[in-house]
């Protein structure tokens, strides 16, 4: 047996042989279940010129209320997904990006408008709505 065929048996895993597929299929069903709630696939034109439209509003935003009339002027809804600030669509819910997408941060958002009023959604995926006004009652922030 020629020395390269002896070193490829070795490292090859019994009863797998299909290790490269299998590999394949699991990013694949992987990422399939975070596009429900994980980014949308963007490329970069669309990312330049999303940029250039939110990036704007968000400079001009005086408060979470003026920030959200903004938004959702141009058809996108910020809300909270799995517990990080990101932006939907407004027609369907679906995702589009997140702060960091836009090259923003949250603890920058907190200082200019403080803490947003969230209610949460149900459910242990700390999803909820950002609200324009608290809710009559005891608020959780």
């Amino acid at each position: 047996m020629p020395q390269g065929s002896i070193e490829k048996e070795m490292f090859m895993e019994p009863n797998r042989p299909n290790v490269p597929q299998n590999v394949h299929q699991l990013r694949v069903n992987s990422m399939g279940r975070q596009m429900t709630h994980g980014p949308a696939r963007i490329d970069c034109e669309t990312a330049s010129l999303l940029r250039a439209i939110l990036l704007p509003l968000f400079a001009s935003a005086t408060s979470w209320t003026d920030l959200i009339d903004k938004l959702e002027a141009k058809g996108f809804h910020p809300m909270f997904r799995t517990g990080q600030l990101c932006l939907t669509k407004q027609s369907d819910g679906s995702r589009i990006c997140g702060l960091r997408f836009l090259g923003l941060d949250i603890y920058e958002l907190v200082l200019r408008f403080g803490r947003p009023c969230v209610m949460p959604h149900s459910g242990s995926s700390a999803d909820g709505e950002i609200l324009r006004q608290p809710p009559n009652g005891p608020l959780l922030h």
